[in-house]
């Protein structure tokens, strides 16, 4: 996921256009904001990925907390046609570092930037 960061990194600009394009963002807002907030919360998620123990958690109270690490099912993501891109590393990323299948369902006016990182990824 680190590696994946670092692609979005290298094609903001790109990515950036797309999301111009797609939802009629400005430019200069999506590359120095937009793209950069979303491959921060990747390299966030990237970064909890491996900690997830399953460990019993000591609690300042006499009650009992523990992570269980197992699949439920399929995660199913609705994504906003507004900020299409951090939207979308927003509802991916933490299902992409736990390691959950998923469907993603794009807002039909914004896909593009979507579908790019779907093939990069």
């Amino acid at each position: 996921m680190m590696k994946y960061t670092d692609l979005i990194n290298e094609n903001t600009e790109e990515l950036a256009a797309l999301d111009t394009i797609d939802a009629s963002k400005l430019f200069s807002r999506g590359k120095a904001m937009d793209i950069l907030a979303a491959a921060e919360t990747l390299r966030y998620y990237a970064g909890a990925a491996n900690k997830i123990h399953g460990e019993t958690l000591k609690m300042s109270q006499e009650l009992q907390a523990y992570t269980l690490r197992e699949p439920v099912g399929v995660i199913g993501h609705i994504i906003p046609w507004n900020f299409p891109s951090i939207m979308f590393f927003t509802k991916v990323a933490p299902a992409l570092a736990a390691g959950w299948t998923m469907i993603v369902k794009l807002a039909e006016q914004t896909p593009l930037s979507a579908l790019h990182n779907a093939y990069f990824g």
